[in-house]
């Protein structure tokens, strides 16, 4: 199946920038996808998220790890994110330049540092472990870097992935 071009894609705001060339050669691409804060739009998020990269030729396994990360970040987002009511966004900047892939997630949810959060005994008995934190541990073991930072009302959370094809 061809994947559809971001500029049609079902996302609420999706900017695309990038030039012949360089998407010719794979590199130095920039994405924005912003989706409201919902479970039913996280399949759009990561469809068009995964729909640029092979448009990009990034490769099958990187790509399913950046799917996977998107889906398990703004899971967490949706689901601990909002305790109101009000409408939340997540926006999202992926770019790829000089070998490295960085997918940016901001959100305007309640403060959380996943940095912060005590990484799960996996080799403990799956009875005696609390549920949640193993997305968390997926992210920090697919990721080569992880940042947190609280801006301005915002969790702003990026992962640095490394495309071992340029390495």
């Amino acid at each position: 199946m061809a994947p559809r071009s971001p500029m049609t894609s079902p996302c609420w705001h999706c900017a695309w920038k990038c030039n012949r060339q360089t998407a010719e050669r794979g590199t130095d691409m920039q994405i924005r996808i912003t989706v409201p804060c919902q479970h039913a739009r996280l399949r759009e998020l990561t469809t068009t998220i995964d729909d640029v990269l092979h448009q990009h030729g990034v490769a099958q396994q990187l790509r399913h790890d950046v799917r996977l990360i998107a889906e398990e970040v703004a899971c967490n987002v949706v689901d601990h994110g909002g305790a109101d009511q009000e409408p939340h966004t997540i926006v999202t900047d992926v770019s790829a330049r000089d070998g490295q892939l960085i997918i940016e997630f901001r959100d305007d949810g309640n403060a959380f540092d996943p940095l912060s959060a005590t990484a799960p005994d996996v080799d403990a008995d799956i009875h005696d472990r609390p549920i949640g934190g193993l997305g968390l541990h997926l992210v920090r073991e697919l990721a080569d870097s992880l940042t947190y930072r609280r801006e301005g009302g915002h969790n702003v959370l990026r992962v640095t992935l490394r495309d071992k094809r340029a390495a």
